[in-house]
């Protein structure tokens, strides 16, 4: 019975809606973006673009995890397991992460993901701070994020995640950030 109920919430196909304000060492941005994505398969693609703030001078790659890995309603479970983040709707579920970089620099980013019709609406915030200036991130020497997995627990009624990313740097190496996620 549950399975039909989330076949009835969220469609094979769903499209997604962006907004994201924020800053980065003082530099001040507006994104705004749309997408499409195929939640049981776990595919999404979407594309973005700076409204205010722009050209960004950090690299966009920091971003891109409140954006994609804010949304687990695109990950595809096991048949027969449980999943937490389709199970959100229609109400929506919201959630706050924090990131600490290798190199010193820190960021919060929190969002909200509801649902109107067949379409994902995110809302989101991101502040970082304490990014060298000569470091990957201001350098804009990010390729992309490393394929990772979250571990998952339940504490205090809340879901968590914690997971070490890897940046994928250009000409090679990797740049390691914590997150820490709550999930609501």
């Amino acid at each position: 019975f549950l399975s039909f109920l989330l076949i009835q919430v969220i469609l094979k196909d769903m499209n997604m809606k962006f907004e994201m304000k924020g800053s980065v060492n003082g530099h001040y941005f507006e994104i705004e973006g749309e997408g499409k994505g195929k939640p049981y398969e776990g595919i999404q693609k979407s594309t973005f673009r700076v409204t205010k703030g722009g050209p960004l001078p950090f690299s966009f790659d920091i971003l891109s995890s409140a954006f994609k890995y804010g949304n687990r309603c695109f990950t595809s479970y096991p048949e027969g397991m449980p999943d937490y983040f389709k199970q959100a709707f229609p109400a929506g579920m919201s959630y706050e992460r924090s990131f600490t970089f290798e190199d010193g620099g820190v960021a919060t980013a929190s969002g909200h993901i509801g649902l109107e019709g067949n379409l994902f609406t995110h809302k989101s915030m991101f502040h970082g701070v304490n990014f060298p200036a000569d470091g990957p991130i201001m350098g804009k020497r990010t390729i992309g994020w490393d394929p990772s997995f979250e571990k998952m627990t339940v504490s205090n009624n809340i879901l968590r995640g914690d997971v070490t990313m890897f940046l994928l740097l250009k000409g090679g190496g990797y740049h390691s950030c914590q997150f820490h996620t709550s999930y609501k």
